[in-house]
């Protein structure tokens, strides 16, 4: 049998106590917080079944890809030229630019965003937006689903 010098076995030995404690710590941290059953049950939406509407002015349209109690997910897809008016949202949005670019304005500031920017806008701060010469299409996220509703004012359309 081969021994280990002190030092080493010094460091195994306290990476060994280290992950007994660790193990420890998850394992009462995992009992001590209470399970919250959730009110809404999973689900996988393929792309090809995810509700869709269009604005009324026929130049922007949005996937509702999820929607849950504490946020909501869609591809918004926006015309070249068009333009999304001054407003204000009540939760915190993220938009990951996936194809295209325009003129983001939030509270006055204005940048430029392009394809791969991802592009967050305060709860309740006034935003509008200016898309470039080509469609352009991103991922939304607000965190909280009630800003969505509005898209429920817009014209389903077939997938």
């Amino acid at each position: 049998m081969k021994l280990m010098p002190a030092r080493e076995r010094r460091s195994v030995g306290a990476l060994g106590l280290a992950f007994v404690l660790g193990a420890c710590a998850t394992a009462a941290v995992q009992h001590a917080v209470p399970r919250v059953e959730a009110a809404l049950a999973a689900t996988v939406v393929p792309f090809a079944e995810a509700p869709v509407r269009a604005n009324p002015p026929g130049t922007a349209r949005v996937h509702h890809l999820a929607r849950g109690e504490n946020a909501y997910v869609g591809l918004l897809e926006m015309a070249a030229g068009a333009a999304v008016p001054p407003h204000r949202d009540a939760t915190e949005e993220y938009i990951h630019v996936l194809e295209g670019s325009g003129s983001m304005v939030i509270d006055g500031q204005t940048w430029a965003v392009h394809a791969g920017d991802t592009i967050f806008m305060p709860a309740n701060a006034e935003v509008r937006f200016q898309n470039g010469d080509a469609p352009m299409r991103g991922l939304q996220v607000f965190a909280g689903p009630a800003p969505a509703a509005k898209y429920e004012a817009w014209t389903p359309v077939e997938p």
